[in-house]
């Protein structure tokens, strides 16, 4: 541990910030060491029977490999790199990932000696050509942590670079459903094998409860959900298994549930996505179980409180309540995969003590969990994506961007097998799989296809009847704020004109008052301006100071553009240089910061009280008060330019070009088109 690196980022804190956190840092390892102590000689496996009799088939539909024409290059040469052990996360590029000592006896003699004898039966069903994959290494850094550590004493954030975010990604297994896809396209057993052989060496290098790679229940619960997945499309589509690898796999997944449910994450200041995620993870993991009293109650649970959740983190208009368009697509996400599933549950998953209700339109009559409202709010999600995505297909990076996703099934990739992690478009098809809308349907693109089809095929093939009716248009395009004329703004003034007054053909306005965004948008043309709620309740844990910022985008280039997040815990430095108004196109008062960066990584007060006063098709007006006197901040669109003006001193200036643009807003940071990149 590093005092050095924890005393500089206490030192970037307010005095009862750093306070609150030295204690619940204190008791959480007070409690973590003495469960070590307790744990340390026990086996804290699930016995294999324990999970009732192994699973045949599942929930996922058969996938035609005609759906996968689109992706198959990509699937077929990514899952190559899959099965050398090569991964590429959070900007490591792609890194061979194995341990140093392949002997199954040392790995075995690194757990904790109540967990040896079960962890070295289930290294017995692991193929003898198999190289383990170290599951504890920040690849990244070169820091490991240890397999035989209780979860509740692992550390992050002590040391500079190192970023528990790698491990924790890896762990997640979102590659295995990718390592079934490939099994379609090819029927090669080398794909059903490398499932098996990763999921067995997980688990045997993972014993639950110890390492790093449960230190997170959201986590275990997105990875329970992506391995429920992985083995059911391989299933589905005619693989085989053993029977001592599916009891050890269902062992697995019972673990994971029992973990879950004892550590949900609905406690301290905020919850959030964390939460929601422990929840969509529990479903997968009860549906994929066999029925019993404990089970049952887990689904019960779980689908009522993804009712609470859906309407607690999503804003009516449909945005995540977070201020963050990253963190919005995850959550999203997990809601679309989490209702179709609940949808499709069989008769005798279903009796649950929860009130029923018609889903709207549905031809066949049937009934959900899930009231009208919840539809609409699941439509939404899927506006909201649309309205803030580029002409350049990339989403507007509003607050945090960690590349979070709950499945990834078919994700896009550029060059180099770079993953395009700001393209969003496979979840609005995850959504539209309930509803087949023609226009979220032609925004999402045939590359989309598969998450389409698969929530359709998980909710059983339910078509809930959209709100929009015949004809409709989304709510957030209609919105506007009729606001009092304001006096002419006498500060700052710049002019951007426009090469072509074509750009604007077929603008429209969209508005997320309770996110706190503006846009207005064209096929050519992307304007936004940030003003409103710092997110979670007032908590601002994925929030940046970027208050009356704007991004824009012209012809698929960006003028002025967000630049992202880059890392959390590994530089509060660097975290803090990204959640800076300074890395942001807004009103700026010297370096001064309109809200304070020393509450901690993920807090961000409201001191701006950001308020739009007028928003209409030929422009915006709002307001804020982080630098204590009201700060103002006026657009104007007309024909053939765009005019930005602000309360804050400074001289008229006219541009055409993006780089003169960017000159006159200059960012602090490089651009970071996902999460450990920089372009």
């Amino acid at each position: 541990m590093s005092l050095l690196h924890r005393f500089r980022y206490a030192r970037g804190l307010s005095f009862p910030t750093a306070a609150a956190k030295a204690l619940r840092l204190g008791r959480r390892t007070i409690a973590g060491r003495w469960k070590q102590t307790l744990r340390g000689n026990q086996c804290t496996y699930e016995k294999a029977e324990a999970a009732g009799a192994p699973r045949s088939t599942g929930y996922v539909p058969e996938i035609p490999p005609t759906l996968l024409i689109y992706s198959m290059e990509s699937i077929i040469a990514v899952c190559g790199n899959y099965l050398e052990h090569r991964f590429d996360l959070l900007g490591s590029g792609w890194v061979r990932v194995e341990c140093a000592d392949a002997d199954a006896e040392q790995l075995v003699s690194a757990l904790s000696s109540g967990n040896r004898a079960r962890a070295r039966q289930i290294r017995k069903l692991i193929g003898p050509a198999y190289r383990p994959i170290d599951w504890q290494i920040d690849f990244k850094s070169g820091y490991r942590w240890s397999e035989s550590q209780w979860h509740e004493t692992i550390q992050y954030g002590h040391q500079p670079g190192v970023d528990i975010k790698v491990p924790w990604e890896l762990a997640r297994l979102q590659h295995l459903p990718q390592l079934a896809l490939a099994h379609i396209l090819t029927s090669d057993p080398i794909y059903r094998d490398e499932f098996c052989n990763q999921a067995l060496d997980f688990l045997a290098a993972n014993p639950p409860g110890f390492g790093v790679n449960w230190a997170c229940a959201m986590d275990v619960a997105i990875r329970a959900a992506n391995l429920a997945m992985a083995m059911d499309l391989f299933t589905r589509h005619g693989a085989d298994f053993s029977d001592d690898f599916r009891s050890e796999f269902s062992a697995g997944i019972l673990s994971h549930g029992r973990f879950v449910a004892a550590n949900l994450e609905w406690g301290g200041e905020v919850r959030a996505n964390h939460f929601l995620a422990d929840i969509v993870g529990l479903l997968f993991i009860a549906a994929y179980l066999e029925s019993s009293p404990e089970i049952d109650g887990w689904l019960a649970f779980a689908v009522s409180q993804l009712v609470i959740e859906v309407k607690r983190q999503f804003t009516a208009d449909g945005a995540g309540f977070e201020a963050s368009t990253g963190y919005h697509r995850l959550s999203a996400e997990m809601a679309a995969y989490g209702s179709a599933l609940v949808l499709g549950l069989s008769n005798n998953k279903r009796k649950m003590p929860v009130e029923m209700y018609p889903v709207p339109g549905d031809k066949e009559g049937r009934s959900s969990p899930f009231p009208a409202w919840y539809f609409k709010r699941l439509e939404r999600m899927a506006e909201f994506i649309m309205h803030v995505t580029k002409p350049n297909r990339q989403a507007a990076q509003i607050g945090d961007m960690d590349n979070g996703r709950f499945f990834k099934l078919c994700p896009l990739f550029g060059r180099g097998l770079d993953e395009k992690h700001l393209d969003h478009r496979a979840t609005v098809a995850a959504i539209n799989g309930l509803f087949s809308r023609g226009d979220l349907s032609a925004f999402a693109g045939a590359a989309a296809e598969v998450e389409s089809a698969m929530t359709a095929g998980l909710s059983g093939w339910t078509k809930a009847a959209s709100y929009l009716g015949e004809g409709g248009s989304p709510a957030a395009l209609s919105f506007r704020v009729k606001g009092r004329a304001e006096p002419a703004l006498k500060g700052r003034e710049i002019v951007i004109e426009l090469a072509a007054p074509d750009v604007l053909y077929g603008l429209e306005t969209a508005a997320y008052p309770d996110f706190g965004l503006y846009i207005w948008r064209s096929q050519r043309f992307f304007l936004s301006v940030r003003c409103g709620p710092v997110g979670q309740e007032g908590n601002g844990g994925h929030a940046h100071n970027d208050q009356l910022a704007i991004e824009l985008n012209i012809d698929g280039e960006d003028w002025l553009a967000d630049p992202g997040s880059y890392v959390y815990t590994p530089s509060p430095e660097k975290r803090n240089a990204y959640r800076s108004a300074l890395a942001h196109a807004g009103p700026r008062l010297g370096d001064r910061e309109p809200s304070r960066l020393d509450q901690g990584m993920f807090r961000l007060e409201d001191s701006c009280r950001a308020k739009c006063l007028r928003f209409d098709e030929a422009g915006f007006h709002g307001i804020h008060h982080g630098f204590g006197a009201p700060v103002h901040r006026s657009v104007t669109i007309e024909k053939n330019r765009v005019i930005i003006r602000d309360s804050m001193d400074g001289e008229r200036r006219v541009v055409s070009d993006a780089k003169s643009l960017r000159e006159l807003f200059p960012c602090s940071v490089a651009f970071s088109p996902g999460y450990g990149r920089v372009s």
